[in-house]
């Protein structure tokens, strides 16, 4: 099993079997702790704990977490890790391969508002989120701190179990924990087949790296805020049309220069932030959030006389919009291109919303138009949808109704709050964070977006904004060379490679049912993933809370991709699906499923036929009662398979 540092995907799964360590006088301890749980300065370590067992796919990052408390000074802090070594002593991941950071608290003088069931803390209070760059640290009498392991997962990392350890030194003091990772047989895929963008400030990055814009070194500075997107699976790049260069010679026509333009999207797309161009607003709202939208006027620069004025959107945006599509075109770009109007249009400003979509679509007919939006009448004038989430739930039927009309993604921002959705603010729980692209997957939703990425204040590292949920505005913090993450960015990676591993599991069934042709035409590739995402996303308002349990169900989907390279073959759908909850009846429940042919079959017990092409089918009537379950039981050549599928029952 390998620890993630890069591209791979590690399911880290915490011990039961929790022991502490304390070094001979008792004044050290070090614990490993869930990385979903978030460690303040007065944790206490538990009366015992012990090894960091891990799970992972290849070719994915996972987290973990330990915490260091001691009862007298320390100095010099660090933390060693050693490789992992396979233990059969034929592989190893290297500690290249391992990174680790102290966690930093920020000041939160305010909590999310209405959310009092859900804060992990009133305020005022200290918040662990940002992943510090310092490689040692002074350590006051109990105080507890944090520190946040990332294993990447090598792609050609040979299955089974690695061990190794990671060690708390300060001094002559040395403590050690066991490390456990268990590598799974599968790889997650580098093509990402979820759309995500998180807005971000260049402007923020040239003030914290204090850089000139577009000087050799802020380009330098961008390119790793690009990787770290990149590792962190964002795939979609905001790209201002303000790159592009406009100039006329005195009453001329407008020239256009995309060498700027250019150069950052070619930055991205080498970084692997490459899926999608998305173009930023071309219209504003008159009068602040929710008014008339007008569009922009373009600034021009004379060539001879160096002079900038403004053109109207007719005289400037036309023609700009006009050669950005033949540009985009020329460059290959265009079928990836989306350009937006004006960010969150509402029913009230929808008329003139709708005016300005129209303008860029006759401007420019091929490229796609995207919005965050906060009404439900966008046909004809969108192509990629991105409902706020809650207005996703609330306005679930109008929008359906609508899915012909475009892809759909969904956004959050300052909204939805409170104890019921999902979010990824300071003070709500990482299991928030985690459930997000389950989401995705769960609702069909093509994409995700948020405006966030490092909008931070003048104290990126402060007490945030009074005018926002905290930690709404950056989930990335300025280093001395390049952006920090934090706990949350981390988390989101997270909850990213929950979606590959979806699609996974989705893909290769679907590619079984390919294979075994008109005997499995009734398989549908998505139903198992579904099953499995509905028991963490029952319905949007109705997310799981409980970490472990989201890990339980993301250990089952890795089963079931590794169940299906193994013999003998047994796929199985039920009517209705597994998980769904059933009222007292009688109850009735179909099951169809396809084995190799010659195998043997039950059903809670009782053979089956199996038919010459392999399928086999069993109806009945069973008796409703608490975790009512189907046992379909596959044997072949001495080799078992087993699937389950239970159905809640209620009165």
């Amino acid at each position: 099993m390998v620890w993630k540092r890069t591209v791979l995907a590690v399911t880290i799964l915490w011990s039961s079997r929790v022991t502490g360590a304390a070094d001979a006088a008792g004044s050290l301890a070090v614990w490993p702790v869930e990385p979903h749980t978030k460690v303040f300065r007065d944790t206490k370590p538990p009366e015992v704990a012990g090894s960091v067992v891990m799970r992972a796919a290849r070719n994915e990052y996972e987290p973990g977490q330990l915490a260091i408390r001691s009862a007298r000074p320390l100095k010099e802090v660090r933390l060693e890790l050693s490789p992992l070594r396979h233990s059969d002593g034929t592989a190893s991941i290297g500690s290249d391969n391992i990174t680790w950071n102290f966690v930093g608290f920020i000041p939160l003088k305010k909590n999310t508002r209405d959310s009092e069931a859900i804060q992990i803390r009133p305020a005022p209070c200290e918040v662990p989120d940002v992943l510090l760059e310092n490689r040692v640290m002074d350590m006051s009498p109990e105080v507890t701190q944090p520190v946040w392991l990332t294993v990447y997962v090598p792609r050609d990392a040979a299955p089974g179990v690695y061990r190794g350890e990671a060690a708390i030194v300060a001094g002559e003091v040395r403590m050690a924990i066991p490390i456990e990772l268990t590598v799974d047989p599968f790889t997650l895929p580098d093509e990402r087949h979820l759309y995500v963008t998180n807005w971000f400030s260049l402007e923020n990055i040239a003030q914290a790296h204090k850089t000139e814009m577009w000087s050799e070194a802020f380009w330098t500075v961008l390119d790793r805020y690009a990787h770290n997107m990149a590792t962190h699976r964002q795939n979609v790049v905001l790209v201002p049309w303000t790159l592009i260069d406009v100039g006329r010679e005195g009453d001329g026509p407008v020239s256009f220069d995309y060498r700027r333009f250019d150069r950052y999207v070619e930055l991205f797309q080498r970084a692997g932030v490459s899926d999608r161009i998305e173009i930023t607003h071309v219209g504003q709202a008159k009068n602040g959030w929710g008014t008339e939208v007008v569009l922009m006027g373009v600034g021009v620069t004379d060539s001879k006389t160096g002079k900038r004025a403004t053109l109207s959107a007719e005289d400037g945006l036309r023609p700009l919009l006009a050669d950005l599509e033949q540009h985009l075109d020329q460059r290959g770009w265009l079928s990836k291109a989306m350009i937006h109007v004006s960010d969150e249009p509402v029913i009230g400003s929808l008329p003139s919303w709708r005016k300005a979509a129209d303008f860029v679509r006759r401007a420019a007919p091929r490229l796609r138009r995207i919005e965050a939006i906060e009404t439900i009448d966008c046909s004809g004038a969108l192509e990629v949808w991105v409902p706020q989430l809650g207005h996703f739930d609330r306005w679930r039927q109008a929008f359906e109704a609508r899915r012909g009309d475009g892809e759909f993604w969904y956004y959050i921002c300052c909204n939805p709050y409170g104890n019921v959705y999902p979010n990824r603010f300071l003070d709500f729980p990482l299991s928030r964070v985690r459930v997000l692209h389950w989401i995705n997957f769960s609702e069909q939703l093509a994409g995700y977006l948020h405006w966030g990425l490092n909008f931070w204040g003048a104290d990126p590292f402060g007490v945030p904004s009074d005018e926002l949920p905290p930690g709404d505005t950056h989930v990335l913090y300025p280093g001395s060379n390049g952006p920090l993450s934090s706990i949350r960015w981390e988390i989101q990676r997270e909850s990213i490679e929950d979606f590959e591993y979806l699609w996974l599991l989705t893909g290769k069934i679907g590619e079984l049912k390919k294979r075994l042709g008109e005997p499995a035409g009734w398989v549908n590739p998505r139903r198992r993933a579904e099953e499995l995402c509905r028991r963490v996303v029952p319905a949007i308002a109705d997310c799981e809370k409980d970490a472990a349990h989201i890990l339980a169900v993301r250990g089952a989907i890795a089963d079931e991709i590794i169940a299906l390279d193994q013999q003998p073959l047994l796929l199985v759908q039920t009517e209705p699906p597994d998980g769904t909850t059933v009222v007292e009846g009688p109850i009735a429940v179909e099951v169809r499923g396809i084995t190799e042919p010659g195998a043997t079959v039950k059903v809670n017990g009782s053979v089956v036929e199996v038919l010459a092409d392999g399928t086999f089918t069993r109806g009945g009537t069973f008796t409703g009662r608490a975790g009512q379950r189907i046992v379909i039981e596959a044997e072949r050549n001495g080799k078992r398979k087993t699937a389950l599928r239970g159905f809640p029952t209620r009165k």
